[in-house]
């Protein structure tokens, strides 16, 4: 069993309070030089503040010792002896075959052991325990086994109810896509009811509606034992919140852990349906709106069953979101009705047709029921000039102006109309004028259609399609629809965008289309369509390049719909692009990355190694390698942490320097001078001039003149055009510190300075030695910056 818990160092023995440690021969251990009563005490208070407890098997006779701490571990009483036989009896079932083998293991091979497993009580309380021993030889023959145990019950109930937490929110975000998916009232019921059976394994689940009139629940959809049931069942809304329908009223889950002992459900009535429909625990979550309750959400367990408050909490959110789902589809639904309705209507007789004098006295209408109960008015009332009462003011007037045209045009207006419940509503209007066999202008002939739901309808249509045109910017989808019997194709305002052209530009052919994106996406496309129009394929997927003015490419994800003909070919194709081009970037990004890591993990490798070679040849003892090897180590870390803030492309010069010289700064002093213009090195430069400059700044330090008082480093460099890249000239002085003299052995610092700057970049080095202080110079063409990421390379 892998040790899952910082348990402390085994100790070499441990022995039980109160009895003699064993001698060093005894043990087969060494343990010279300690004092065995000091070290007795600190164990006992480091197992007291560890919680570990301590325990020691007698192999020849299988007597057992343990502190208090392992016997509680056990769930044992404190005075209560403790024998083989009785811990292999608390061990459980499934655990003694690996604490057997754990144990064999350790004996065979003198070493410690390590397991953790399973604990029944005598109590029945299951826990777990970490249990760590070791065995005791003499002579060659092991006589004890000792050890100390650790309870991990709580750390692994912690991660189980972690484990259920994430659980409980996989299923909420699979119910929600479920709940998304349906388009029935009823599917939504269907589903919460089987989703949350089956997690928190019950026998019954319902959603149930109220009529609070009759007082009854009826429940159209329920899952029981694995089976959804559609029968339709009526429960009395008493007897399923029996003595506590007024704690629901006010949106109180109920939950019941055992009907046959809780009091609440104490009378026989309420026991007898309650067993009626096999129930021993409830967990019922009552809906309410404006205050009544409208829906229950009940989950029923044929035996006792204790209800979590997770259980609780998981229940009464499923059913606020089954509730939110089955109304909305019943919103939808009725609005689908609504709509059908109207249509309906409208067809059979299109409104109120009337006429009506020049004076616009009504004379004439027909449908009389359809407006008295619209408008309240009757026959009486609404002749002549009575109808005039319920229209709008602000339109009245405009009717009365129109009026006064006799003139033989149709006209078409939109006014109110008052409704008897003191609404206005929209009604479109169709006037023409009437005229006898004369040509006397008689009066006014229309008809009047309510579109007052019509107007709600398009407002919220405008309100869809304004969503949907802001989720397609946002996700930069483009529609196009293309009519293949007459080659015109329609974009929509996103598609255009897509493209980069203004709204309404497009030329509105399949040649417009194809001269804007990657010839070669052409081709693939025109494959790929004669392809599945060869199969009849209904729908087909396709990518494309939209190229950019800078270079780079937009790429585009697309798929399409294909109608047939009569003539089984192409009539129509409607599809969709979206723009991916951030996926696309991300993905070559990430290739990049790996790319450039593999190659920089082999070249620090590659440096490493040349460092320890280096710095071995060079020291003189163990302690100069390591304070050498550290201090160069620390030194291209540091240039790589200045590359890793630029995606491991390049470094500022004055940056490497500044992560040098800057701890050595003392500006009332002045003993660091920094001067040049800024310069980018690649990190192919930057690994090795950083390096050179640690090395000038550790010598500095310890030899130089940074190592007394008044030193004084100065680094200044400039950069000069080069026939094929720029010059860099720079140069390390230092005055004011201890005299110089040329050294007598060249070291790392000199090597690198001398050999590794030439051979990698080809740079002129010189060293000088006068009196006043060392003189570095370097001059080198500047490397070329790395590439620049491209994501359509």
């Amino acid at each position: 069993m892998i040790n899952r818990v910082d348990v402390p160092p085994f100790p070499k023995a441990v022995a039980p309070q109160g009895e003699r440690q064993p001698s060093a021969q005894e043990k087969g251990r060494d343990i010279s030089g300690t004092d065995s009563r000091g070290n007795s005490a600190m164990l006992r208070l480091a197992l007291e503040i560890g919680r570990l407890g301590s325990w020691e098997r007698d192999l020849v006779t299988n007597e057992m010792t343990a502190n208090p701490i392992c016997r509680a571990h056990l769930g044992l009483p404190v005075d209560e002896p403790l024998t083989f036989e009785k811990l292999k009896k608390l061990q459980h079932p499934g655990d003694v075959e690996r604490i057997n083998q754990a144990v064999t293991y350790a004996l065979a091979t003198r070493s410690d052991f390590n397991v953790e497993h399973r604990i029944v009580r005598p109590d029945g309380y299951i826990g777990r325990l970490l249990v760590r021993g070791t065995p005791i030889f003499e002579d060659g023959r092991p006589v004890r086994l000792v050890g100390v145990t650790q309870d991990v019950t709580e750390r692994e109930r912690a991660k189980e109810e972690l484990k259920d937490a994430r659980h409980r929110q996989d299923f909420l975000l699979k119910l929600n896509e479920q709940l998304r998916s349906v388009k029935d009232p009823f599917a939504a019921m269907e589903a919460t009811a089987q989703s949350i059976g089956q997690l928190l394994k019950v026998d019954c689940v319902g959603h149930g509606e109220v009529d609070d009139g009759r007082g009854v629940v009826l429940v159209e959809r329920e899952w029981s034992r694995g089976a959804i049931s559609n029968e339709g069942r009526a429960y009395r809304l008493q007897e399923f919140l029996h003595g506590m329908i007024d704690d629901s009223k006010v949106g109180q889950t109920l939950t019941i852990d055992d009907v046959s002992a809780d009091p609440r459900t104490g009378s026989p009535a309420v026991q007898n349906f309650y067993s009626t429909i096999n129930a021993r625990a409830v967990l019922t979550v009552p809906l309410l709106k404006e205050g009544h309750i409208t829906a229950i959400l009940y989950v029923i367990s044929s035996t006792p069953r204790s209800w979590s408050e997770d259980d609780v909490a998981l229940v009464e959110d499923v059913a606020e979101r089954t509730w939110t789902a089955v109304e909305k589809l019943r919103a939808e639904r009725g609005l689908h009705d609504t709509e059908f309705r109207f249509r309906t209507f409208t067809e059979a007789l299109p409104g109120f047709a009337w006429i009506a004098t020049p004076e616009l006295e009504l004379v004439y209408y027909v449908n009389e029921q359809t407006w008295f109960e619209f408008s309240g008015l009757s026959r009486e009332q609404t002749l002549g000039h009575g109808w005039l009462s319920i229209v709008h003011p602000e339109d009245l007037a405009a009717i009365m102006q129109d009026a006064k045209n006799a003139t033989g045009d149709v006209m078409e207006a939109e006014m109110r109309y008052r409704s008897v419940d003191g609404t206005y509503h929209w009604h479109i209007v169709r006037v023409g004028s009437l005229y006898d066999s004369s040509g006397e202008f008689k009066g006014k002939i229309g008809t009047s259609i309510n579109i007052h739901n019509l107007k709600e309808t398009e407002a919220a249509l405008r309100k869809s399609e304004e969503r949907l045109a802001l989720a397609q910017r946002a996700a930069r989808i483009g529609v196009f629809d293309w009519d293949v019997g007459s080659g015109t194709i329609t974009w929509m305002s996103e598609q255009e965008e897509l493209f980069g052209i203004e709204p309404g530009s497009f030329e509105g052919t399949y040649e417009g289309w194809t001269s804007r994106i990657h010839p070669a996406d052409v081709n693939a496309f025109e494959k790929s369509f004669r392809e599945a129009i060869a199969r009849g394929d209904r729908e087909m997927g396709f990518t494309y390049r939209i190229p950019l003015p800078d270079g780079s490419f937009r790429h585009i994800e697309g798929s399409l719909m294909i109608f047939y003909g009569q003539d089984n070919g192409p009539a129509r194709i409607i599809g969709v692009n979206i723009d991916v081009t951030k996926h696309k970037q991300a993905e070559h990004r990430q290739q990049l990355l790996i790319r450039e890591l593999h190659h920089r993990v082999k070249n620090t490798l590659a440096t490493v190694q040349a460092i320890v070679g280096s710095t071995a040849r060079t020291a003189s003892s163990i302690d100069e390698f390591y304070q050498g090897f550290v201090g160069r180590i620390v030194s291209l870390a540091r240039t790589h942490n200045l590359l890793t803030e630029d995606l491991w492309q390049k470094a500022a010069l004055e940056d490497l320097i500044q992560t040098e010289l800057g701890p050595y700064e003392d500006e009332a002093r002045n003993r660091i001078i920094v001067e040049g213009p800024h310069v980018e090195l690649p990190s192919e430069a930057a690994v090795p001039i950083g390096m050179a400059i640690h090395e000038l700044t550790t010598n500095a330090a310890k030899h130089g003149a940074l190592s007394t008082f008044g030193g004084q480093v100065e680094v200044r460099w400039r950069v000069e055009p080069g026939e094929e890249r720029p010059i860099l000239h720079f140069a390390w002085t230092e005055h004011g510190g201890p005299r110089v003299s040329t050294p007598t052995r060249q070291g790392f610092g000199s090597r690198l300075l001398q050999r590794v700057l030439a051979t990698q970049l080809q740079a002129n080095v010189a060293m000088n030695f006068p009196e006043e202080g060392l003189r570095f110079t370097m001059t080198l063409p500047i490397p070329g910056a790395p590439p620049i990421f491209n994501p359509d390379q």
